[in-house]
């Protein structure tokens, strides 16, 4: 079990409640769950919060860009035969919503938190975890190409040294290639329903064959 039972600090203990009330005046007031609204708040008080939160829980990291929710909620449900756990399955994916789930987690052991992509790097960085999954890196739109490269790039330089196993798609070569800067993955094959954003190797630039399932660089040899 990561971290102490009782990491918050007054401040953190003063951004929590301030959150929780602000969250609850949103749902009264029919604006929806109040997560986002609450945790900006929250973090706004405290911007050291969502490290402090998780730092009683054994960490779980999931992102992608298709496929995380899903995820996000089985790996949940398996866990809670181990023990408590906190999980914003339901919720916001990006640091205002985490904050706002793990802020109801006091007395969980286990966070399963799913990640929006582009903000994988940072909430790993804040809550230090035992897991990351990476899914894949894959759009249904041509003219988002550039942009999963560049969250490939973020992921490949953020993630570099973790100590965090790293679980990643095999199949995905964008993935793959973010992925391996980090000293400790698992490898899984979890297929690539889009493969229009990985036909340029994330290397060499050059061209990647993809022979059915399978794919490598001609050029570098990735």
């Amino acid at each position: 079990m990561a971290g102490n039972s009782d990491p918050l600090t007054p401040r953190a203990k003063i951004a929590v409640t301030a959150g929780k009330a602000v969250a609850a005046a949103s749902r009264a007031a029919g604006r929806g769950s109040g997560s986002v609204i609450g945790g900006r708040v929250a973090l706004k008080l405290d911007p050291d919060l969502l490290h402090r939160l998780a730092g009683h829980l054994d960490v779980t990291l999931v992102s992608a860009t298709n496929g995380k929710t899903t995820t996000t909620r089985l790996i949940a449900e398996a866990l809670k035969a181990a023990g408590p756990v906190v999980s914003n399955a339901l919720g916001a994916n990006m640091p205002a919503g985490i904050t706002s789930a793990l802020a109801g987690g006091a007395e969980a052991r286990y966070g399963v938190i799913e990640v929006d992509e582009k903000y994988l790097v940072g909430v790993a960085q804040a809550t230090d975890p035992k897991c990351i999954a990476l899914l894949n890196l894959s759009r249904d739109q041509l003219d988002r190409a550039a942009e999963t490269r560049m969250l490939a790039e973020n992921w490949r330089e953020g993630l570099a040294g973790s100590k965090a196993v790293i679980v990643a798609n095999a199949d995905d070569p964008l993935v793959v290639w973010a992925a391996s800067s980090s000293p400790n993955v698992i490898w899984v094959a979890a297929g690539q329903m889009w493969k229009d954003d990985a036909w340029s190797c994330p290397s060499c630039g050059g061209v990647m064959q993809r022979p059915g399932d399978d794919w490598f660089c001609g050029e570098c040899g990735f």
